[in-house]
């Protein structure tokens, strides 16, 4: 059968539309900003940043974007930042190209004074002598997966260990392992899960400090002292057997002390707690002490306080090396408040 002309103009037609409908859309371009939908953010990641981000881990790495790009001053200089859950993206012009966009050190920001107590190297563990800390499994895995790769590899996301593994809590108050790096917070949740703390978001919600000094005001008379008042006395009971031994004088607070300052075998350790709030005695608080070991932190069970506002722990040393030190951390929660102290015993 012959067609006219009409028909084949109209077949044409027909062929050039479904080829239009079928052909693949063009993707986005890397150099175009990287955009959300998740509730509550509305900051893209511009060409600058996106490409870091993609390529070493993205969103379970460094999170949502919380801030635009903005000029900010770091302890380590003045760059072109942006905020993320879980990092700050810098940009350092002056650097290699792989090396031009850096992670702040927002751990070493947010952390505070350093951890006092040094570590000897561990087995199974992988020791960084530059702070003195081990990093075991399973935060060693997560902390080499990122592998070499120049700009992107552990130490430019992570950086040095500045704490060994640290008892604390999550927001619901359920017990978790932490370590803090230079750069990040590992954390243990349950037996395997390692997630990295949002330390975007803590940083952000700081106050915010003035970066220009302000005017010196003009000098005035400085006010008379107030009329000193004494504190109302502590009516502290002294402790009972096995707490009885070393006793520091009350004080406002949780205390903590061994009964024995330098232990060795067939002796046990005896490590007590006090907690005092306003004057009393808290009873009952439930406390759980941590012994920092060479082989890693042992907890206790969980404890409660006496009438007395007191409680001891008593352990086995034989499993410890001789000479080695031993920092213990007591965790204490009393009144829905979270109370922490330090004390430490040679094992001989």
């Amino acid at each position: 059968m012959k067609r006219t002309i009409w028909q084949m103009l109209l077949l044409g037609a027909l062929v050039a539309t479904v080829s239009l409908l079928l052909r693949p859309s063009t993707p986005a371009s890397a150099d175009e900003p990287l955009c959300f939908s998740a509730p509550g953010i509305t900051n893209c990641i511009s060409a600058g940043f996106r490409s870091f981000w993609e390529q070493a881990g993205g969103l379970r790495q460094f999170g949502y974007p919380l801030t635009p790009e903005y000029r900010e001053a770091t302890p380590d200089g003045t760059y072109t930042v942006q905020y993320f859950e879980r990092a700050r993206f810098e940009y350092h012009p002056a650097n290699p190209l792989p090396f031009q966009v850096q992670l702040g050190r927002l751990g070493a920001e947010l952390y505070g004074p350093p951890f006092r107590f040094p570590e000897v190297p561990q087995q199974g563990c992988r020791f960084f002598s530059e702070t003195g800390f081990n990093v075991c499994e399973p935060f060693i895995s997560a902390w080499e997966k990122p592998g070499s790769t120049p700009g992107q590899g552990s130490m430019e996301l992570y950086g040095l260990p500045l704490t060994p593994r640290l008892a604390a809590t999550d927001d619901q108050g359920n017990p978790i392992s932490v370590q803090w790096f230079e750069r990040a917070r590992f954390e243990l949740h349950g037996q395997s899960l390692v997630l990295f703390g949002l330390l975007g978001r803590e940083k952000l919600a700081q106050p915010d400090v003035p970066t220009t000094p302000e005017p010196t005001p003009t000098p005035e008379p400085p006010p008379l002292p107030p009329t000193p008042t004494l504190p109302p006395p502590i009516k502290a009971p002294f402790p009972d057997k096995p707490c009885n031994v070393n006793v520091p004088a009350p004080v406002e607070g949780l205390q903590t002390w061994v009964t024995l300052p330098e232990v060795s075998p067939p002796e046990d350790e005896v490590v007590c707690i006090r907690l005092i709030v306003d004057g009393e005695p808290a009873h009952p608080a439930f406390g759980q002490i941590f012994r920092y070991a060479p082989g890693g932190v042992v907890p206790s069970i969980m404890h409660s306080t006496g009438l007395d506002g007191t409680t001891g722990f008593i352990f086995y040393v034989g499993d410890l090396p001789a000479n080695t030190y031993v920092p213990v951390e007591a965790v204490v929660t009393f009144a829905g408040r979270e109370y922490r102290a330090w004390t430490s015993f040679v094992r001989r």
